[in-house]
């Protein structure tokens, strides 16, 4: 009896191990929030960034952690730095355009860390309109991009058609166009597909 009870022990033990090391190794990527973010703002940026996880639930093991910076100093409404992993958001704005930004600078998270991304390019461009072979982003200093080019650049038309498939519509119109074909192809890849 002893010994069985010792075996029932064990093997409980061993598949609770197994059971954690599972859940271990399931990363879920991180929203890291420095202390230039007001509270409110915080509390927003968490609230999207579950819906973002959501969406892209079953690509969340390529992507990694991002942080989150508020700048009151910002030429643009919200930036992305690969290096560092950073979204900056200028403030303050509105809610609808704050998570409009924070979507879209988190689409260029996804599109620099996971190198799965590259598998919609293809498809994205031709539900765009735009030959494949469409340079996904201009090479060089994007200081030097006029903003009149900005609309046109695909990887600009990605994010804010990731904005359309997380925030169901694109709360602060800008130039860049996004067909429905393009949000579905990305809403096929984020699903796994």
């Amino acid at each position: 009896m002893l010994l069985l009870l010792a075996a029932f022990l064990v093997g409980g033990a061993t598949l609770s191990c197994s059971q954690s090391e599972g859940v271990l190794s399931r990363h879920h990527p991180q929203l890291i929030v420095d202390d230039s973010v007001a509270p409110d703002f915080e509390a927003l940026a968490r609230e999207t960034w579950d819906q973002f996880l959501d969406v892209f639930q079953a690509r969340s093991d390529c992507f990694g952690d991002v942080r989150l910076r508020a700048s009151y100093i910002l030429h643009s409404r919200a930036a992305y730095d690969p290096a560092s992993a950073t979204v900056t958001v200028r403030v303050p704005g509105t809610p609808a355009m704050l998570q409009s930004a924070l979507v879209h600078e988190w689409a260029h998270h996804i599109e620099f860390q996971c190198k799965e991304h590259r598998e919609l390019r293809r498809a994205f461009l031709i539900a765009q309109g735009l030959s494949p072979d469409t340079p996904w982003r201009p090479d060089g200093a994007w200081e030097e991009i006029p903003a009149s080019a900005w609309a046109d650049i695909p990887s600009e038309q990605y994010a804010e058609a990731v904005v359309v498939l997380v925030v169901g519509e694109r709360p602060i119109p800008t130039k860049a166009r996004v067909s429905g074909e393009a949000v579905s192809v990305i809403r096929d890849w984020a699903t796994g597909g």
